[in-house]
């Protein structure tokens, strides 16, 4: 259930917020629409602009924590703790609001643990600013969703025989993730073979992604739609993969359809290739 109170917040081994050391006082960015990058032009001779589509820029979230030690010694050791975790980061990692059921991917770019000899006893203050080139707030929940690619009906055997066979009854080759959140999601989408030719198909939107490709049992292709990798076994880069004309598959708030398809190659039993749609819920 939602609420207003801000709760718990993880950040690497620490935790701030009740029943921590490190009271979270003041907090900004996280509910704020970042900077609107917008592309407007200006419509000559005449009132008013022409306007494109709005995007944002990236996300900045400060927070105050007031410091509650047992003594000097223990207010000292919160301090060097939290200079600890804040050092300079070279990928982003998930600040988690663990009440709120909210993560944002970020970097602290700004931290002060000021010096206040009135309150040295064992109270402090800090402040950090977090950025975030990546401005959605995601769930923390990460949700997966898998299908076999379409396979039709066997159909009847012949010649006849007593009992009459009809053969396996197919499969859809469909998956119907939902987006909870209010912003498009970037899933990532993972093929696992034996498969040729595979094709992933966002039906809400009809942007079909299509490779050039062919999987062998045991391969497997792990594509992440936001940076738009595409990486056999999780690290060899195929993007040329992608078949030109090609539309990258976006979980639009709601309910979504995801078409799989595929050709089975020469002596593979049935459609056994595997596609598994992971994502969180996002946000602006």
């Amino acid at each position: 259930m939602a609420q207003q109170r801000l709760g718990r917040v993880q950040w690497g081994d620490l935790t701030f917020g009740p029943g921590t050391p490190y009271m979270v006082t003041a907090l900004s960015g996280m509910d704020d629409l970042p900077e609107v990058r917008a592309d407007d032009v200006q419509r000559p001779t005449q009132h008013g602009d022409y306007t494109g589509p709005d995007y944002t820029t990236a996300r900045t979230v400060q927070m105050s924590l007031g410091l509650r030690g047992q003594d000097p010694d223990d207010l000292r050791a919160l301090s060097l703790a939290l200079r600890a975790a804040t050092q300079p980061q070279r990928q982003p990692a998930p600040l988690q609001f663990l009440d709120q059921d909210v993560l944002v991917w970020a970097k602290v770019r700004r931290r002060s643990i000021p010096y206040d000899a009135e309150y040295l006893w064992r109270l402090g203050d800090a402040a950090l600013e977090f950025y975030c080139a990546d401005p959605y707030l995601y769930s923390l929940e990460e949700k997966t969703a898998s299908t076999t690619a379409y396979s039709p009906s066997a159909g009847r055997v012949y010649p006849l025989i007593f009992p009459r066979s009809y053969g396996s009854a197919g499969q859809s080759g469909r998956v119907m993730p939902v987006n909870e959140g209010a912003s498009p999601a970037y899933p990532v989408l993972r093929l696992d073979g034996p498969v040729a030719n595979p094709a992933i198909e966002q039906v809400n939107t009809g942007a079909t992604l299509t490779l050039d490709a062919t999987l062998q049992a045991g391969e497997y292709l792990l594509i992440d739609t936001r940076s738009r990798a595409v990486l056999l076994m999780g690290t060899s880069p195929r993007r040329s993969w992608v078949r030109a004309g090609s539309g990258w598959p976006l979980l639009l708030p709601g309910s979504n359809e995801i078409a799989y398809r595929g050709s089975a190659l020469p002596g593979a039993p049935g459609q056994t290739s595997l596609l598994t749609v992971t994502w969180r819920d996002a946000s602006l």
